[in-house]
Formats: C-alpha cells, sequence, structure tokens
C-alpha cells in the first residue's frame, strides 16, 4: 500500500505562512488514536486545502477536490484516489457504483491497518458534491456511526467554501448534527503573518499589502517580496489580464446566482454608506430595510461584511444602532480604485491610473484601515500592550466622542486608543484629546484606571515619549511594535 499523501489537482505551494495554532490542533486531532469527524470551513481563498495537506504531511491520507460535475463522475474520481493510494488495481473496487459501497470499503480497509497509523479521508469542497446527490449528509451518518462504534482509525474531513450549506451541516436538522469531533472555520491571516511574504520591505509598504490584500494567502501568492509594493499592485491588479483585476465579481459569481443586487449593495457600503437607511437610499431598486436585510445576511454568511454597534451603546444588538463595513480589505480597495477605473486600465494605463490615482490617496486610504489593523492587534496581541488579554474590542462614535480602539481587558480595565496614519510625529496633543474623549464616554466609566494607546505610523514626538515612560497607562505603539519586532514604549515601572 502507498502511504504517500496524493494531493493531485492541488498545488501546494513551498511558501506556508501562519496558521500556526490551526496546525497545531488540526495535527493532534489527525493524529489521536481515536476516529474523527472533521468539519473545516471558510470563505474562497483563505487556504483550507493549503492548510489540511500541510496538517495531513506523508500520514496516510486519501484527498479528493470535489468539482462541479456529475455524481457518478465525482464517484468515479474519487475511486481513482482511493486506487492511488493503495498503489494496485484492486477490481472490487472498481466495481462499486455508490457512495455507501466506496466508503464500506473504505471501513474495511481501515479494519486491517495498524491502529497507531489512522487513515484520514478528505472531501474538499463537499457541498459540491451535496449538490448532485442531497443524500449524501446521511449516507455519512449511517458511515460515521459505524466507524465511532467499531473505534475504527478513521478520519473523515469534510471542507468547503459554502459558508452557509457548512454551517447547516451543524444545524440540529441535519443528518451529522452533533457527530462533530473537531470545528474550524479558517479566515484570513492576521496582518502579522502576512507581513512575513514580505521580509525585505519596510513595515509601511507591509501594512499597506495587508490594507490591500487583507490576508488572503491566494491573493499574496500572486505578489513577489523581490518587487516592491507598487510594481506588485501594478501587476497583480491594474494589469491588463492581470489575475485579480475582476476578483471580487469571480468571487460574488462563484457564491450567488444573482450578483447585481449582492455587487450594488457592497459598492453602496464602500462609498461610505454604512447604515440602513443610507443604503437603501444608494439603491432605487431596495425600497425598504426590510427589502435588504435578506442580502445583508448572506453577505454577512458569506463573510464579505460585517456590522459593528459602538461599545457604548447599551442595546448593541438594535439595528439601527449599527454599521455595516465591507470585511475584505481587497474588496475595499478594488471598489474604491479599480471599478471606476475599470475602462482605463482595459485599455492599458493601470500604470498611469495608480501613478495619478492611487498612489496620492493611498495615505488617506491607510487611515481608516490603519484603525483596523489596531483592532485586530488589540484583539490578537493587546496582552503586550496592555499587560493581560484583551476580552473585547470595538469603537465608539457619536457626536463627539469618535474613539478608533476601544475595548477592555479580562479583568476590566478599559482602554482607549488613537491612530494615526500621518507623516508626522504624534504629540501630546493627541494623547491629550484621547483623554479628553475616553473621559466623556459612558464605557469604562466605573473603571479607577484606564489605558491610552496612541498608534502611529510615524512615531512620536521626544516629549510624547517621555511622559508615556513616566506614566503607566499610557502607551506608544508604532509600526515595529504592532508587527511584533519590538515592544510597546512605556513605563517600565
Amino acid at each position: 500500500m502507498n502511504q504517500k499523501a496524493l494531493t493531485e489537482g492541488i498545488e501546494v505551494s513551498s511558501v506556508f505562512v501562519g496558521r500556526e495554532r490551526e496546525l497545531e490542533s488540526l495535527r493532534r486531532e489527525i493524529s489521536s488514536s481515536r476516529p474523527s469527524l472533521i468539519i473545516i470551513f471558510g470563505r474562497r481563498r483563505v487556504g483550507k486545502s493549503a492548510l489540511i495537506l500541510k496538517a495531513l504531511g506523508e500520514t496516510p491520507h486519501v484527498y479528493y477536490q470535489a468539482t462541479r460535475l456529475l455524481d457518478s463522475a465525482n464517484l468515479s474520481r474519487f475511486r481513482d484516489r482511493i486506487r492511488n493510494f493503495m498503489g494496485t488495481d484492486d477490481p472490487l473496487l472498481a466495481g462499486l457504483q455508490s457512495w455507501e459501497a466506496v466508503f464500506e470499503y473504505l471501513i474495511r480497509l481501515a479494519r486491517t491497518t495498524a491502529r497507531s497509523t489512522p487513515l484520514t479521508v478528505v472531501l474538499d469542497e463537499f457541498p459540491y458534491l451535496c449538490e448532485m446527490n442531497p443524500g449524501l449528509p446521511s449516507i455519512l451518518q449511517v458511515i460515521w456511526d459505524q466507524i465511532e462504534r467499531e473505534r475504527l482509525p478513521l478520519k473523515l474531513v469534510l471542507c468547503g467554501s459554502m459558508m452557509a450549506f457548512m454551517e447547516d451541516l451543524l444545524a440540529e436538522r441535519n443528518p451529522l448534527y452533533g457527530r462533530q469531533t473537531m470545528v474550524m472555520k479558517v479566515g484570513p491571516l492576521p496582518f502579522r503573518d502576512g507581513a512575513k511574504f514580505f521580509p525585505g520591505w519596510t513595515d509601511e509598504d507591509r501594512l499597506l499589502a495587508h490594507f490591500v490584500f487583507g490576508g488572503i494567502p491566494y491573493y499574496l501568492g500572486f505578489c513577489s517580496p523581490a518587487k516592491s509594493f507598487s510594481e506588485n499592485i501594478v501587476a497583480t491588479v491594474f494589469g491588463v489580464g492581470a489575475p485579480l483585476l475582476e476578483e471580487p465579481e469571480h468571487v460574488l459569481q462563484a457564491e450567488l446566482r444573482s450578483v447585481s443586487r449582492y455587487a450594488s449593495i457592497i459598492n453602496a457600503i464602500a462609498s461610505g454608506c454604512t447604515q440602513v437607511s443610507q443604503i437603501v437610499g444608494h439603491l432605487r431598486e431596495l425600497r425598504s430595510a426590510t427589502d435588504l436585510a435578506p442580502y445583508i445576511a448572506t453577505l454577512m454568511r458569506l463573510g464579505l461584511i460585517r456590522r459593528e454597534a459602538s461599545l457604548d451603546q447599551r442595546d448593541r444588538e438594535r439595528e439601527r444602532k449599527g454599521r455595516y463595513f465591507l470585511n475584505d480589505q481587497f474588496m475595499v480597495f478594488w471598489y474604491r480604485f479599480v471599478l471606476p477605473n475599470l475602462s482605463a486600465i482595459a485599455s492599458g494605463h493601470g500604470q498611469e491610473m495608480y501613478e495619478t490615482v492611487v498612489a496620492p490617496a493611498l495615505n488617506d486610504y491607510g487611515g481608516s484601515l490603519f484603525e483596523v489593523v489596531s483592532r485586530q492587534y488589540m484583539s490578537l496581541y493587546g496582552g503586550e500592550a496592555v499587560a493581560s488579554p484583551v476580552r473585547e474590542v470595538g469603537r465608539i462614535w457619536g457626536d463627539d466622542s469618535d474613539i478608533d480602539v476601544v475595548g477592555e481587558t479580562i479583568e476590566g480595565t478599559p482602554f482607549f486608543g488613537e491612530c494615526k496614519w500621518t507623516v508626522r510625529a504624534v504629540g501630546t496633543n493627541v494623547l491629550e484629546e484621547l483623554r479628553r474623549r475616553a473621559a466623556s464616554t459612558a464605557y469604562g466609566r466605573r473603571a479607577s484606571d484606564r489605558y491610552l494607546l496612541l498608534f502611529s505610523k510615524s512615531g512620536f514626538t521626544p516629549e510624547l515619549t517621555r511622559i508615556a515612560r513616566a506614566d503607566p497607562w499610557v502607551r506608544l505603539l508604532d509600526l515595529s511594535a504592532l508587527l511584533g519586532r519590538t515592544g510597546p514604549a512605556h513605563s517600565r515601572s
């Protein structure tokens, strides 16, 4: 029997960045002696397949990536993967004409396998299989119950990009409900991991790359660290036939049957319409919030937009209190800079468009996204700044108290932060304004102490640095600190 990994149809890049926690958890589950039913899902392009294959390594496995073929064609190709794993032709396998029979064959195979080396069977893009055979989850329920009952050394991994379908697998009405031994939702890479693709770049350009590509490994894989930031943007987005020139349209077309209305909603949000009333007003075809609601729900399930509420609101779940933002940073970039200039790019003027339209606007563009990265920093690495893990992170907006970064440590200490993506060093005036705004909000008012955080692209004035070294509640974070190369500047007392 050939025990090597079989990954036909998938090119595993030699560059695999980040995902340490996910890898550790997945490897631990795969190597355990008990049977496993693993559900893995996440939006397209985030690297789910690469993660699975990296975790499998050289362990015995049959990996099959489904396509939108007829059920019989997928079954035939799946049998081919098993035959390749076996390393020999088996007439019995070739004659099996149903999913039940093929999995019964795998069960018999597992019975003869040493229990110290379990066999892992991966069905990637599982929803495609179910489109042609809706009864497949019920078939796998029977198969899994037998695997678990006999404690066979067999692992089943079901992976998919159709978020709503994969989440529905876990619902009570689904045949596989309650049977999973592990569920993993894979998201974009955090900005620190994305920065590792470009080790020779400046900290500013590494974060700009995150502002554009948003930690999607598929997008980052088109970039060359040997080229500059601007050269990569032109090559991947602004060139005739560039690989990402029409990517947002492809993403929507892969997930949705009719994309025009969804694309219009995304365009409205990208244009600054963040409240329901503003989005409805931007689209004449939608007459009310009720008409808009199902489209918003779908886009949220796909992970393309998110809803936020100001952290000082008592009832954050009330619809009129929330605002909607694009959750895909490449779409933020595309709808701002690419969509309005598609004709010029198609005419071969992409380089000129970048130089005259994009480059001069990057500083302004980076401002709001620097806030997003700063909040992600506090969520993931906040213990570096406030000496305690963080319980919640968000922001506050109002008539006189807009604060870029707001949250609370698990110990209940609030923190407030201001972000400056400017060419000037941040001075004491910014600290004093943040102090005033923090005092004026109801959030964290009961706490006797509060952290004041300043995030800056261009560093801090000497006077502000002296204050931070003397005040244990002030933290200064430049790009080096955000990327983990240095710690925040603050008092060591």
